[in-house]
């Protein structure tokens, strides 16, 4: 197992670790679950896999911007619900091969 592999495998415990010392020590749980974004973020950090333009990663960033800059949670969520409407509309459908 490479190292990369390694890191990306430890991260949940070490982002587990990071949060609840942040949470105890600081009484700060509610910005401290953000380094749980560190989970699925770490293959693209040690170079395992490359960034691209991807219409959820997009939506989900207005959400975070729009509950962590403007405190917009309850009414940002909706935005949410653009993902699947985007894959429905948007992406092309794959034919049966029994038809």
């Amino acid at each position: 197992m490479s190292i990369k592999n390694k890191v990306i495998a430890i991260t949940p415990f070490i982002c587990t670790i990071a949060f609840l010392l942040l949470g105890f020590l600081t009484d700060k749980w509610h910005p401290a679950w953000l380094v749980f974004l560190l989970i699925p973020l770490m293959p693209f950090l040690v170079g395992k896999k490359k960034i691209r333009f991807s219409i959820p990663l997009v939506i989900v960033g207005i959400y975070l911007i729009l509950g962590l800059v403007f405190g917009l949670w309850h009414p940002g969520w909706v935005v949410l619900l653009l993902i699947p409407v985007f894959h429905i509309l948007l992406t092309p459908t794959m034919k049966d091969s029994t038809d």
